[in-house]
């Protein structure tokens, strides 16, 4: 996209038209503007730029130590780092990622009524999008991210690509085209700040943005897997770059030397034009008129949106759009610790091995002190100390302060693991513990934030791409459509461990029931799911049309960074079973389930009789029919069964 041309330099073959040349120069000038806003000095950073910035805060959470020595005689004394930035970050980044975070959503039909099956059914879909496909990986390096960068970017893309394998047959090996399932599917890619270009750096919603860039540098396999049909393909070349010149409108070829094996791809996305186009090594891969290249992520509207998420520390303050990392506010103590330290660790050198001065006819040196050694002096032979009075334990105290401010930036050694001191009372360790919470509360709010924007582009996601139809088998004049099926391994359904199967189903999208139908829908589809499944799994059958115009709003709660553990989930299910147990409102086995599941896992069904075994206890021991018979309403209606969708 952007390149030095030289006077003598000669044109390039690849020569679009004029259309895509004038568009090509429009994109040239954003491009340079996004570039100048990542070089540019900001107050807001410490009069650094944004690509300073992340390179002071990858040194720092790399503990980088300089190891070079320019004078000899120095190179006794200690040289590196405590990492104190580094280990508090791994801290943070632990508690941030105790659990993979994924949003909830609460589903609004047409009256603005809360429908449960749609939200229940966008949880799951969602859910199932994030463990078939690097979701996991993207979250644990978007949030280790954040700590370290003024800003890193994760993004939600969908892509088809073809891939053409080798298939014996008897007359010898012939080609095929079928789907590259690598390539393929829902991808969250990382994106670091330099790989993403803005037009307002004063404007913290990326939708709000003029335009956005995203660029990255790709294999060049991969590049002619995705764009390998296109007209211009033959233009592209790995380590090349196609510059327009807008002095004569000619594209001249220049060399990147620093990628010579790699093709830069680089797509400007301009929301409110509705444009998408993508250049390699900057040559256009578009449309041939540039006016028919719409974006390609939409919401259930069609409504353009750029799908890529901002993540960051803290914002610096209301309007500036990137963040201030945590190791940029710990840069300045991590120094002073690192300054303190090795001047400590140094003057514990000179006092265990202090250098003399001797006075008199005698020569002392290191060939004779060792341990154990005699040494016969002249009785005018005078030894002192070079360094009298040196005290490294003052500096010890210096550093424990430089420390302890460390802990106020970010979280407490306590709250990393470490036992506090013996002394320390058990009420300072709760005050400890609560201070660290609200702190990590704090971090987890932005995280937050981001995750919910996140989780509005997984919802596009799932409404353009997995609940509407493939083409399936072409019979003559029929063509067959498929929906997609969803499997969910292990999910809790009223306290059972169950598989839970979310259907798509095209016959539902003309079918209009009333309640009392759907009720017993409900009741034939858990029958014969039950039966089939031998209770092992879980159906909802899902009207796609009425799933895809549904509103959906996004919920993420920082108090998802604490999650409870086994004990203390023990506890509290014990309690409740206690208080509840009698409870003609709560499913006694339900309630069973998850107090014994909170023990024993996936072991729990060995522990639970059987149905008819029930039945015969609850009339052996006099059981009011009206519990038994809500209990057995509540296993057929209630939550696990409700969402077949047959609205």
């Amino acid at each position: 996209m952007i390149g030095d041309i030289q006077k003598d330099q000669v044109a390039s073959a690849y020569q679009p038209s004029v259309e895509v040349g004038l568009f090509t120069a429009k994109v040239k000038k954003d491009y340079n503007l996004g570039w100048e806003i990542l070089n540019r000095s900001w107050t807001e950073l410490n009069d650094k730029s944004v690509i300073e910035d992340t390179n002071r805060g990858q040194r720092t959470f790399n503990a980088f130590v300089d190891e070079t020595v320019s004078n000899q005689a120095d190179a006794w004394k200690w040289r590196g780092t405590r990492s104190k930035a580094r280990n508090k970050a791994l801290v943070v980044h632990a508690h941030m990622t105790s659990g993979y975070i994924f949003p909830s959503f609460l589903a609004q039909n047409n009256a603005d009524e809360e429908d449960r099956d749609f939200s229940e059914a966008m949880n799951d879909s969602v859910e199932w999008l994030g463990n078939n496909s690097n979701y996991k990986q993207s979250f644990l390096l978007a949030s280790m991210g954040m700590l370290v960068n003024p800003v890193t970017y994760m993004g939600a893309e969908w892509y088809d690509v073809m891939q053409t394998i080798k298939e014996k047959t008897a007359e010898g090996y012939t080609k095929k085209e079928i789907q590259d399932e690598i390539l393929s599917g829902f991808s969250a890619p990382i994106y670091s700040s330099s790989q993403i270009l803005i037009s307002n750096p004063h404007e913290q919603n990326i939708q709000k943005h003029r335009v956005i860039f995203k660029r990255r540098y790709i294999e060049y396999a991969e590049a002619e897997a995705k764009y390998g049909q296109h007209e211009n393909w033959e233009y592209v070349k790995p380590g090349v770059k196609s510059v327009y010149n807008s002095d004569d409108g000619l594209f001249y070829d220049v060399k990147d030397d620093e990628h010579p094996f790699l093709v830069a791809e680089e797509t400007p996305l301009y929301r409110r034009d509705d444009t998408e186009v993508c250049f390699l090594g900057g040559v256009y891969m578009g449309n041939p008129n540039v006016d028919d290249n719409p974006i390609r992520h939409r919401d259930n509207r069609g409504a353009p949106k750029y799908n890529v998420v901002p993540f960051g520390y803290q914002r610096i303050n209301e309007h500036f759009f990137y963040y201030k990392s945590l190791m940029n506010s710990m840069w300045w103590d991590n120094q002073l610790a690192d300054a303190q330290y090795e001047l400590a660790m140094n003057t514990a050198f000179l006092v265990s091995n202090m250098p003399t001065a001797v006075m008199g006819p005698d020569k002392l040196d290191s060939d004779i002190i060792f341990p154990s050694s005699v040494v016969n002096l002249d009785k005018d032979t005078r030894i002192s100390s070079l360094l009298p009075n040196l005290n490294p334990g003052a500096l010890w105290d210096a550093f424990r302060h430089t420390e302890d401010s460390m802990e106020e930036a970010s979280v407490s050694d306590q709250a990393g693991g470490q036992l506090p001191p013996g002394s320390t009372k058990a009420t300072a360790s709760v005050i400890a513990q609560r201070q660290a919470e609200v702190m990590l509360k704090a971090v987890g709010k932005p995280l937050s934030e981001s995750i919910a924007q996140f989780g509005d582009l997984m919802k596009d996601v799932v409404i353009n791409h997995l609940s509407i139809a493939d083409i399936g088998e072409i019979v003559g004049d029929n063509v067959e459509l498929k929906y997609r099926t969803l499997v969910l391994k292990n999910k809790m359904i009223n306290g059972r461990q169950k598989d839970k199967i979310i259907k798509f189903d095209g016959n539902l999208i003309d079918k209009k029931l009333t309640k009392k139908e759907k009720d017993e829908a409900d009741v034939a589809l858990y029958e014969e799911t039950e039966k089939k499944g031998e209770g092992k799994t879980s159906l909802m059958l899902i009207n796609p049309v009425l799933f895809s115009k549904a509103k959906y709003l996004i919920r993420v709660e920082p108090e998802i960074l604490f999650p409870k553990n086994k004990e203390y989930q023990q506890a509290i299910g014990t309690q409740v079973f206690a208080q509840q147990s009698k409870n003609p409102y709560v499913s006694l086995e339900a309630l069973t389930r998850k107090v014994l599941y909170s023990f024993y896992g996936s072991e729990t069904e060995d522990l639970m009789v059987k149905p008819d075994t029930m039945q015969q206890v609850l009339g052996k021991e006099g059981a009011p029919q009206t519990v038994a018979g809500q209990q057995a309403a509540n296993s057929v209606t209630g939550s696990a069964f409700s969402g077949t969708g047959l609205v």
